[in-house]
């Protein structure tokens, strides 16, 4: 996953070894919190002892496909970090993992999303559920992923006392990248909630009591959210794109990095807080 994206985000022009040195210890930190996000995701199930049953039911539930996706992300997420930090070369293979990586991670998304399309829950019964699901991960992927980068970037120089030029080079070009995707990512996801509102107020009984709350009970709340989207992709395209002007470093700009990711973090939590509280349910 880490690997191809980085390909693609990165310029082709780097070495391949240059590039293998920058994923390494970027990769082990994403393995370390899929880790614990799937031991956090463990205890959810009422038996946690028994959760090896819960994929006993892939052809007709939801919930066991998202599981087994999920697994299979971890499983070669694993493989590629063994082959990052072990084997030397493979470039293809790495690749090849990477993306199917990304596959995996998109197919779990997307039973996740599946699981919340029940005609009791008129609010979550719509594709937009599913489309929401997406850019949330792309949008905190993309910041995120810069993040770690110039994170990874900051300790490298502290340990090896000095400046890397190959690789701040790799990292101030990716993250180039990455500013303009998250732009680019972030009209979608503001368009699609407002969209998503507004067909609340348009569908049925239910689904405007939900837009009701929406805009009146959770109305700071909803606001509060897309202005911290807003203000943390903005503090993440700003200062990258005033890099050449001030005379900076990729790595001197971590801070306002770093609390541009932490906004968009903390709106997204704000998201889902709202995803849930709006929902009005019919039946059992």
């Amino acid at each position: 996953m880490y690997y191809g994206s980085l390909r693609f985000f990165g310029s082709r022009k780097f070495g391949k070894v240059a590039i293998d040195r920058v994923v390494r210890d970027s990769l082990l930190i994403i393995n370390t919190t899929t880790i614990f996000g799937m031991i956090g995701a463990h205890f959810h199930l009422s038996r946690p002892y028994l959760s090896f049953l819960a994929i006993s039911n892939f052809r007709t539930s939801w919930l066991s496909r998202e599981i087994v996706f999920t697994l299979l992300f971890f499983l070669v997420s694993a493989a590629l970090l063994f082959f990052q930090w072990f084997r030397e070369g493979h470039w293809g293979l790495k690749t090849a993992l990477g993306w199917l990586a990304i596959l995996f991670g998109f197919m779990a998304v997307y039973c996740m999303g599946q699981i919340y399309l029940l005609p009791t829950q008129p609010a979550w019964n719509t594709p937009l559920t599913i489309i929401s699901f997406y850019g949330t991960v792309l949008l905190l992927g993309v910041m995120a992923l810069a993040t770690i980068l110039i994170m990874d970037l900051r300790f490298m120089e502290i340990r090896q006392k000095g400046v890397l030029n190959e690789w701040a080079i790799i990292v101030n070009e990716t993250v180039k990248r990455l500013a303009v995707a998250a732009g680019a990512i972030l009209i979608p996801v503001v368009l699609i909630n407002l969209f998503y509102i507004h067909s609340l107020r348009t569908g049925s009984t239910l689904m405007q009591t939900s837009y009701d709350l929406l805009v009146q009970l959770y109305e700071p709340l909803l606001i509060i959210r897309f202005l911290l989207l807003l203000a943390g992709v903005g503090w993440l395209v700003i200062p990258v794109a005033m890099l050449k002007r001030t005379g900076k470093s990729v790595q001197e700009i971590f801070t306002p990095v770093y609390l541009a990711c932490l906004l968009v973090i903390v709106g997204e939590i704000l998201g889902r807080f709202l995803f849930y509280a709006a929902h009005i349910r019919t039946g059992l």
